[in-house]
């Protein structure tokens, strides 16, 4: 009895082992695709210069702060306002990200990190091209995916 319980049992575990992994590489696939897409949403958002949509999709309660080319923002509030004071002479941009990789490291907190190139366009005409690497941190809040922390670096 004790060697068909220990067979059933080396055998069994196995196959329910491999069906937990099968699993998880299905929810962290559907996770990947749903952050992917609130990424985009905020690009988007970004290329219009809509702030009011950028703003929904961080959620600043954890404190984690904002890196942006190298200055440290404790409050996203202080960042979005400096990017607002700034504007004032941008009509757009196009932003076209290269490279992506979105990291599920749990089923409530994702990475992402990205780099790309940058095209703003002035309302003077003139247009300022950049490349960037940047990296994002979401969580999972109230059911909705929202930015806790990020860094954004311009690169040669």
């Amino acid at each position: 009895m004790k060697k068909t319980v220990l067979v059933l049992w080396l055998g069994l575990f196995p196959l329910g082992c491999i069906g937990f992994a099968a699993g998880q590489t299905c929810q962290s696939k559907a996770i990947e695709i749903r952050v992917d897409s609130i990424f985009r949403e905020m690009i988007k958002a970004a290329e219009i210069l809509d702030y009011d949509k950028l703003t929904s999709g961080v959620d600043d309660r954890h404190n984690a702060g904002f890196i942006v080319g190298g200055i440290y923002y404790e409050k996203y509030d202080e960042l979005i306002n400096l990017l607002k004071s700034r504007s004032s002479g941008v009509a757009g941009q196009h932003i076209v990200v290269q490279k992506e990789k979105i990291t599920v490291l749990s089923d409530s907190i994702v990475l992402l990190t990205a780099c790309g190139e940058s095209q703003i366009d002035l309302k003077n005409g003139t247009v300022v091209a950049t490349k960037f690497d940047w990296s994002f941190v979401y969580k999972k809040i109230d059911n909705q995916w929202k930015v806790i922390q990020s860094h954004q670096s311009v690169s040669q």
